[in-house]
């Protein structure tokens, strides 16, 4: 392998390693944290400097330590069992319990939730409305040609 391929490797890995950890929260919310903590922003920054560099870190260093292909295999030596739950819980973690709440609730109460009146039963269109609708289009299978 020659300098400049390894150079050119080296530079796509660092930015996947970038982009894995620095997302958009990462340059919104320490400026909010920063403003909440008041005198306790040593401690707040701390804990927000492990939470979200240092432990994506350590797991992206032991998957490398370990050489495994995966969080599955990662865990398999404790036990298969556990290693399959563990996945599932990831996954719904990553999914189901907060990423599409989240990817939902943000639209709406920006866009949505202002042009509704006060006295309105929101619950029908923050939750069942838009997570029906999707529902029905994921759920449509494609027309056959």
């Amino acid at each position: 392998m020659n300098k400049s391929n390894s150079f050119r490797k080296t530079i796509i890995i660092a930015s996947l390693i970038f982009g894995m950890l620095f997302g958009a929260g990462n340059l919104i919310f320490p400026v909010h944290l920063g403003q909440l903590a008041g005198k306790n922003w040593l401690s707040a920054s701390s804990g927000f400097l492990i939470s979200s560099s240092l432990l994506p870190l350590m797991a992206l260093i032991a998957i490398s330590i370990t050489r495994s292909h995966g969080i599955f295999e990662l865990a398999k030596p404790i036990s298969k069992k556990y290693a399959l739950v563990f996945l599932i819980l990831i996954h719904a973690t990553l999914g189901p319990l907060f990423a599409t709440p989240r990817t939902a609730t943000v639209p709406y109460t920006i866009g949505i939730a202002p042009l509704l009146p006060n006295n309105m039963n929101k619950l029908v269109y923050s939750f069942f409305l838009p997570f029906s609708l999707e529902s029905y289009f994921s759920f449509q299978q494609p027309k056959q040609k």
